[in-house]
């Protein structure tokens, strides 16, 4: 009888510490899930450096117990392509030996827009104006009714076209943060924190409009 009994309480104190493993394991796991849910993202775990000489604009974000926050931003030039954004064509077909004659009008309006999805709130239009062209404007619609009287030689098909010029301009906004003790915007040499690298690309049509001829 006492064998037996021996044998039961080994067997307790067994089961008592897997019990206590098995508790201690899962909690464990628990630990390590929320420490990975808890990790910072890259764009949110920067090194801090002092604040570069070319940040463009600075903003007041908002306040907490650190301080007051602002965020910096620093565009960087990728790409630039210039484009004709077509908004009507006509073309104009002369199967015949002698030149002929053709009046045109536009009756299509189309609107080009600087877009921009970055996660922050950059002034993407004074960037573009002062680092891409001065002619760029944030929106351009189209005109209806600009007429265009134009010869067409003889067995020549000429296409005629309406738009504005404008630039496929690819990008990148560069966001840094700072905490001061005022209310004051950072200055050059103040600690920045790398705060995030937001790729862009856009269409930005100009102010400059009109009929654009070629030959097919």
């Amino acid at each position: 009888m006492n064998v037996l009994r021996d044998a039961s309480a080994k067997r307790d104190r067994l089961g008592r510490g897997r019990s206590w493993r098995t508790r201690l394991g899962a909690t464990a796991s628990i630990a390590i899930l929320f420490s990975g849910l808890l990790t910072p993202g890259t764009a949110h775990a920067g090194d801090i450096v002092p604040c570069p000489a070319n940040i463009t604009e600075w903003k007041f974000i908002g306040i907490n117990r650190s301080g007051f926050i602002w965020e910096g931003y620093r565009f960087t030039t990728l790409s630039v392509t210039p484009q004709f954004l077509i908004g009507d064509g006509r073309v104009l077909d002369n199967n015949t030996d002698l030149p002929v004659n053709y009046t045109i009008s536009s009756s299509v309006s189309q609107t080009y827009t600087v877009s921009a999805s970055t996660g922050v709130t950059a002034n993407v239009g004074s960037y573009l104006t002062h680092s891409v062209n001065s002619s760029i404007v944030m929106s351009r619609t189209t005109a209806i009714g600009v007429t265009l009287a134009t010869t067409v030689p003889a067995h020549t098909r000429l296409i005629a076209e309406y738009g504005v010029e404008g630039y496929d301009v690819s990008y990148a906004i560069e966001a840094w943060r700072v905490k001061r003790r005022n209310n004051v915007p950072p200055t050059t040499g103040d600690q920045c924190e790398e705060w995030g690298w937001y790729p862009q690309r856009t269409i930005a049509p100009t102010h400059l409009e009109g009929w654009r001829l070629r030959t097919a």
